[in-house]
């Protein structure tokens, strides 16, 4: 043994300069590169990066402005969405969306937290309000709303909205007149409390009710103020809205009764921070003009 306990370099690596410190330090080296060719020491070393949190929001479409499907680049758009994305990134969660194709079942799922939250311009106020409040928590709410009344732009059965007011309930309820509605909704929460006389036909999704309308077998669809004016924008000069019914409504999001993983705040938070930086308004002349 050389004095200092380390081993001589062979003559070659003296030639070359290597003193025996370095020669150490590359001996070491080597034996435990040749030990660890033999162990699995990848995913030691290495562990996978933690995955982020998904924000799951459940929506029932179409309901446009406030959400709707683009089956070319097959992504969820509308008011609604865009508020959703900016609660995900408020939570540093990866949005998720879920679309239900019954508005009852999406608010059962998200009462029984099946979802985190739901996005669907979801009445909070009046009667309904509170029968829904006792199964789900609210947020603020930030949306005003009203119901319209949607009929073929050849009117065939006369509706007659003076002014383009529908409220008064004898407009539309007539004995030959059919209503369509969307079950779970205000718009069947009003007809079943004022319409007596007409028929009324409840449908699970809003397209199957438009089909009946364009089809002639509904003289009217009621539905939602701002989804009502985008329908019949969209409709190529088949639809029109008659007239609206002035219910003062708010929407509110939704999550499971007594807010379990305390998101409340989170988009309550959004919702403010939004109207008092522009951003809220800038969403609102983006969808509604």
């Amino acid at each position: 043994m050389a004095e200092g306990g380390g081993a001589a370099p062979p003559p070659e690596a003296r030639r070359a300069g290597v003193g025996k410190g370095i020669f150490a330090v590359i001996v070491i080296v080597v034996a435990v590169l040749a030990l660890g060719g033999g162990l699995a020491l990848g995913p030691l070393v290495f562990p996978p990066a933690a995955q982020v949190p998904t924000l799951v929001v459940g929506t029932n479409i179409p309901f446009p402005p406030f959400e709707d499907y683009n089956t070319t680049t097959s992504t969820f758009f509308g008011f609604d969405i865009d508020i959703a994305r900016l609660i995900a990134h408020a939570s540093h969660r990866t949005l998720v969306i879920k679309n239900f194709a019954n508005f009852d079942a999406l608010l059962t799922t998200v009462g029984a937290n099946g979802v985190d939250m739901a996005a669907s311009a979801i009445t909070s106020t009046g009667a309904t309000g509170a029968s829904r409040s006792t199964f789900l928590t609210f947020s603020t709410t930030y949306y005003d709303a009203n119901q319209g009344v949607l009929i073929q732009s050849s009117n065939p059965d006369g509706v007659n909205c003076p002014s383009g007011n529908c409220s008064n309930p004898s407009i539309l309820d007539k004995s030959n007149y059919v209503i369509g509605v969307q079950r779970g909704t205000t718009s069947e929460s009003w007809t079943n409390a004022n319409i007596k006389n007409a028929t009324v036909q409840n449908f699970t999704g809003v397209d199957t009710e438009l089909a009946a309308l364009r089809s002639g077998a509904l003289t009217a669809v009621i539905v939602d103020n701002g989804p009502a004016e985008a329908f019949a924008a969209g409709s190529g000069g088949a639809l029109v809205v008659a007239g609206t019914i002035f219910t003062g409504e708010k929407y509110s999001f939704a999550v499971a009764h007594l807010d379990p993983q305390d998101l409340i705040p989170v988009i309550n938070g959004v919702i403010f921070t939004s109207q008092q930086n522009g951003t809220y308004q800038q969403l609102i002349t983006k969808w509604f003009g």
